[in-house]
């Protein structure tokens, strides 16, 4: 289903459509969003950091303006002045329901051309930029990147290589095995606010849905707060001034802290709701028809044997601090559990608690994900 084709009226419709609804519901109780609060705003990761990515590029529009030949930007005082001016500005962000509308609806729409179609959604920026090095170009949105990430991080090590970027790309999501399993978690996590129907085989023209107007929307969404894993610093040590604005890095951070401060010490309740979420989720996935929603909720006959050398090695080396052994026990006994909930009860108890897990890191929740399918 690579590179599936979408109806580009419907995905804007709907881009619409389900922008009012978050819009609706949020502003129904807030006068303005903050930078916390767009990180958790959609059950849909990607969407979240698109809309911080999209206010980073026009917040670099306007560190322009600052810009003039009557200064000198280069004298020191004057270039800690304007550093601390953006990152002030950056734990500062409020934006009002009119002017935040235009920012999520176009974060929707890359986000579902970047879910269905990975491949031509890279071509489309790559072709568009400008710069000479398109590896280091695509590096700089790499803290914006949270769907389809191995393909992300695979396209990097293959630009640096000195290919064509159109054959670079195809090479790249060729290699990628991670496609349906991601599509299938996030169009259902987009159909918990609207149902998702974008594709040339599945919308008529003459049948689009019309946007719902915002202020006769009156249904507050109920969703579950997705949580977000801290992205990695930046280490370069250019002095440019739009390098200074990265409000991902700072606001991630307090989450991090606000959310540790929160922490239920019974860490079996803090996982209750990812074993909830998780069954939710493959249930709906047993509901398609496809080939590929078939093959995915099987049972595995063998866990080990089915967790490919990729996983293999982010398990040992994220979860399990490079212990091959211990690693081994724990698929072992895992293996010899007689459910899901035992399986999960038994790595909270015996190595969450001693390799210090974050169940809401990718690393746990694909291993979960992983598990899952052993009890199908």
């Amino acid at each position: 289903m690579h590179g599936s084709k979408l109806n580009q009226e419907a995905t804007i419709t709907y881009s619409q459509s389900y922008s009012a609804k978050i819009i609706s519901a949020f502003f129904s109780q807030n006068d303005g969003i903050t930078g916390q609060q767009i990180i958790s705003l959609s059950p849909v990761k990607q969407v979240n950091f698109f809309v911080l990515k999209e206010l980073f590029d026009e917040w670099q529009g306007e560190i322009q303006k600052f810009k003039s030949p009557y200064f000198d930007y280069e004298n020191d005082d004057v270039n800690q002045a304007l550093k601390t001016l953006i990152n002030t500005l950056s734990k500062n962000i409020l934006i009002t329901k009119e002017d935040f509308q235009p920012l999520l609806e176009k974060a929707v729409t890359n986000t579902l051309q970047l879910l269905y179609d990975p491949a031509g959604y890279y071509t489309q920026v790559l072709m568009d930029s400008d710069a000479l090095d398109k590896a280091q170009e695509l590096k700089s949105n790499s803290k914006y990147i949270k769907l389809h990430k191995a393909l992300f991080d695979d396209l990097l090590i293959k630009l640096g290589k000195n290919t064509g970027t159109k054959q670079t790309i195809e090479a790249a999501a060729s290699d990628y095995t991670g496609y349906e399993t991601e599509l299938a978690e996030n169009v259902a996590l987009f159909e918990r606010t609207l149902a998702l129907e974008i594709l040339e085989k599945q919308v008529a023209v003459d049948e689009l849905p019309m946007p719902e107007p915002l202020d006769e929307l009156e249904e507050v969404l109920s969703m579950d707060e997705p949580k977000v894993a801290t992205p990695p610093a930046d280490t370069s040590s250019s002095k440019e001034i739009n390098d200074e604005f990265e409000p991902i890095a700072d606001l991630q951070e307090e989450e991090v802290d606000e959310e540790e401060d929160g922490l239920s010490t019974n860490v079996n309740e803090q996982y209750k709701e990812d074993i909830r979420t998780l069954n939710q989720r493959y249930e709906e996935k047993e509901k398609e028809k496809t080939v590929a929603a078939v093959l995915e909720t099987q049972s595995l006959s063998n866990l080990k044997n089915n967790i490919n050398i990729n996983q293999r090695y982010m398990f040992v080396n994220d979860l399990f601090d490079g212990d091959d052994q211990d690693y081994e026990i724990a698929m072992d006994e895992v293996e010899h559990c007689d459910s899901f909930d035992s399986s999960v009860e038994l790595l909270v108890q015996n190595y969450a608690k001693k390799h210090d897990w974050d169940m809401n890191s990718d690393e746990v929740k694909e291993l979960l994900k992983v598990i899952f399918k052993r009890f199908r």
